[in-house]
Parts: structure tokens; sequence; C-alpha cells
């Protein structure tokens, strides 16, 4: 009975130190992984986009100045309003020139150009730019577009990009008669607008 107990007890002991063997044979295997970061700095960036403000003389094109009257554009950081202009027979044509200043100090890239038709009459065409195509309104007997150009030739498509702080772009607002005869009587279009979306690079 002794001789029982006393292997019993010696049996006891051996599965203790076994079991306390594969701990420690577990834990040989284990591997710990550390991530550690230093200074992570946060920069004071700013982010401005924004016309070069100050009033723009609108430049008249066409076979004559008869009927034909560019208003003055008052144009801010944010916004261009054209005063009362007047456009009377084919080729008549305004165009203003504005800047497009990155003066921020993050690069900025053109999202999106869009029209929005005016009221007082009917648009065959309204068309987004797009990296293919520029922005467009045809309505009635006038087009009005955004080119990078003075002569019009030249569409302002999306994708480009304005560098951080120095970044500038070019943009001709032109509004010309494109339409082949004259009106029988006048009309008036109210509210045309371009509405562009620069985000961040």
């Amino acid at each position: 009975m002794q001789d029982r107990m006393h292997n019993l007890k010696f049996l006891l002991l051996l599965s203790a130190i076994l079991v306390v063997g594969v701990v420690v044979a577990y834990a040989a295997l284990s591997t710990t992984l550390t991530i550690t970061f230093g200074n992570v700095t946060q920069n004071a960036l700013t982010w401005n986009v924004a016309f070069t403000t100050g009033t723009v003389t609108g430049t008249p094109a066409g076979t004559s100045g008869t009927g034909r009257s560019c208003g003055d554009a008052t144009v801010t950081a944010n916004s261009v309003s054209v005063a009362a202009t007047t456009l009377s027979k084919p080729d008549d044509k305004c165009t203003y020139a504005l800047v497009i200043k990155n003066t921020g100090g993050i690069a900025a890239t053109l999202s999106s150009l869009k029209p929005t038709a005016p009221s007082g009459t009917t648009c065959a065409t309204k068309q987004d730019a797009s990296s293919s195509v520029g922005a467009k309104l045809v309505c009635g007997n006038l087009t009005y577009e955004i080119t990078t150009d003075s002569a019009g030739s030249t569409p302002l498509k999306t994708g480009g990009t304005l560098a951080a702080s120095t970044g500038t772009q070019n943009a001709y607002l032109v509004v010309k008669y494109t339409g082949t005869s004259l009106n029988s009587s006048a009309t008036t279009q109210t509210g045309a607008k371009f509405t562009f979306v620069y985000g961040q690079k």
C-alpha cells in the first residue's frame, strides 16, 4: 500500500514536471513584435484657391460696335458678377480675362466645372466640363464658354492642377452671339452661371 502511494506521488510529480516543461516549451516559441512612432507632426497648411480680385473690363469683338456693349465684371475671391451686357448681331462677342490662383499650401485640381442655364430662354446645349470637353451653354442666339485663351478656342477642362503656393490658371469667360440671324424682338437672358470646384490633389 505504501509502495502504491509512493508510486502515485511519483507519477503526479512527474506529470507536474511534464506540464511545466510543456509551458516552458510554448513560452520559448512565442514572439512579441512592437511598432513605435517617433515624432508625428501636423503641419499648419492652408487651403486658398481664389480668383484674383478687381474689376475686369470686357473685351468686345465683332463686325461693329452697333448694338454691342460689354459690361464690367466685378471679381471677388469666390465670385464674378458681370454687369448688363448687350449682344445684338452675329459675331458680337465679349471676353473677360480672369485669373485663378492657389496661394495655399496644398496642390488643387479642378474636379468640376458646371454651367447653370439662364432664365428667359431655352438652352439647346448645357454641357458640363470633363477631361475631354469644356463647359458650354448655347441659349437662343448666345453661347457662353470658359476657355484658357483669349480667342475662345481652347476650352478649360477638368483635371488641371494648380501647384501649391504658386499655381495659376488663366480663364476667359466668353459670351458670343452665335446665331446666324437677328432677333425679331429684344430678349434678355438672366443668371447664366459657371461653378468651379477645386479639390485637394
